[in-house]
């Protein structure tokens, strides 16, 4: 793939997890230039060119697009497009990437190049209050995916020291995902999805690709935006045909 795309990758036999940056597409500006989300004011036209550039570049017959609402619903889907609402997908098709948006949220994927199921999610501060990580591996296990068999794979979001909250929202967090909580104003939602991921897959088959949105000119990043329009990025994974 096209070394300006991406901001980091891993591999897994056929499956390939790739963390997309900010750069290598269409798009022009404030959007420049691999913003793949249809939802942000950007030209159709470019969207849809920077997807295809994604797509060709990751191997993928097509791609299944996330329609994050923040919330804990998974998808199980079997063909390209821009998939029904919710904040998981899963397949078991080769050659059909999955694409979780993001621009400051959690993005994860699960991968079991065994059985061939993989996973995508998105995590915000609601999304991990409501556990979507434990959706997407139930659907992902109810799937046909081995536990015991499976990488998971957590992509650049913002970190503790940049996402500062209400101290109301710390409260909330300490009562139901203390892992995710950094100190008294401030929260590491990508701590709060490792926990959880960690308690059904084992801690080594746990990898964490580095990357702050705020603080790194390759990615995309809401708040960095500070209220002006912004592409999205986001976490892919695609399993290769045998």
């Amino acid at each position: 793939m096209s070394s300006a795309a991406v901001f980091d990758q891993i591999a897994f036999a056929d499956i390939k997890v790739i963390a997309l940056s900010r750069h290598g597409g269409l798009s022009n500006a404030p959007y420049n230039s691999l913003n793949l989300a249809d939802y942000v004011g950007d030209e159709p036209e470019a969207v849809r060119g920077n997807l295809a550039i994604v797509s060709r570049l990751a191997g993928a017959g097509g791609i299944s697009v996330m329609s994050a609402d923040h919330g804990n619903k998974v998808n199980v889907v079997t063909s390209m497009g821009t998939a029904p609402s919710g904040d998981g997908l899963v397949t078991k098709e080769s050659n059909l990437a999955l694409l979780a948006l993001a621009a400051d949220c959690v993005g994860f994927a699960l991968a079991d190049s065994d059985s061939g199921v993989i996973a995508v999610g998105h995590a915000g501060w609601r999304g991990v209050l409501s556990n979507v990580m434990q959706e997407v591996v139930q659907v992902f296990v109810s799937n046909g995916g081995k536990l015991s068999q499976t990488s998971a794979v957590i992509g650049p979001a913002i970190c503790a020291s940049c996402y500062e909250v209400p101290s109301e929202r710390v409260a909330q967090f300490l009562a139901q995902c203390p892992a995710a909580v950094s100190d008294e104003t401030h929260l590491d939602l990508r701590a709060g999805v490792h926990s959880s991921l960690a308690a059904h897959i084992d801690i080594a088959q746990i990898y964490d690709l580095p990357g702050c949105t705020q603080e790194s000119e390759k990615l995309f990043s809401y708040r960095k935006a500070n209220g002006q329009p912004t592409g999205r990025g986001g976490l892919l994974i695609v399993r290769a045909s045998s």
